[in-house]
């Protein structure tokens, strides 16, 4: 590149002498246009020898299957917490105690009036037995899953006597 710039700025010279410009524009406009030149004779070439690579070499993909794994939330069970009410029956024994007035008369009768006498009365009061609690955990564990991918690989039948270059490319 450096010797069609330098072609560039000499012709230029030349040119702006000719023409009546200064040297030192003609040298600058001379260097630019050489150096555009250059750039476009590589360009030509350099796509040229691509497009006979192309012709001569040929690709194949080769593909591999790779494991996506997703993970869902299913529901598994349900659990349901309610009370129950359970009825029992119960006897209890409670003493009492009455008042009795005995009158005695001579013929050894007896009569006998009531006073005073205790009565039962039953209420009912609800009293804690136990709290019972309810919660959810979460619990990780690490599972194994296994399955089978498939892998293309290139395979080459050769016929004849042919040269063969191999190139080692890891990916």
């Amino acid at each position: 590149m450096g010797k069609s710039i330098l072609i560039g700025a000499i012709l230029g010279s030349l040119l702006g002498w000719v023409m009546g410009f200064t040297v030192f524009s003609g040298i600058i406009v001379g260097a630019i246009a050489g150096g555009i030149i250059f750039s476009l004779l590589t360009k030509r070439t350099t796509t040229q020898q691509d497009e006979k690579n192309k012709q001569e070499e040929q690709t194949i993909q080769l593909r591999a299957e790779e494991l996506d794994i997703k993970k869902e939330r299913v529901q598994t069970g349900e659990v349901k917490i309610h009370k129950e009410v359970v009825e029992e029956k119960k006897t209890i024994t409670v003493p009492i105690r009455r008042q009795e007035m005995v009158i005695e008369a001579g013929d050894e009768e007896q009569y006998r009036i009531p006073l005073k006498e205790e009565e039962i009365e039953i209420q009912k009061h609800p009293v804690k037995l136990n709290d019972v609690s309810i919660s959810k955990q979460e619990v990780k564990e690490v599972q194994q899953v296994k399955a089978t991918v498939k892998k293309e690989t290139a395979d080459v039948d050769v016929d004849g006597i042919v040269d063969i270059a191999e190139k080692d490319e890891q990916q």
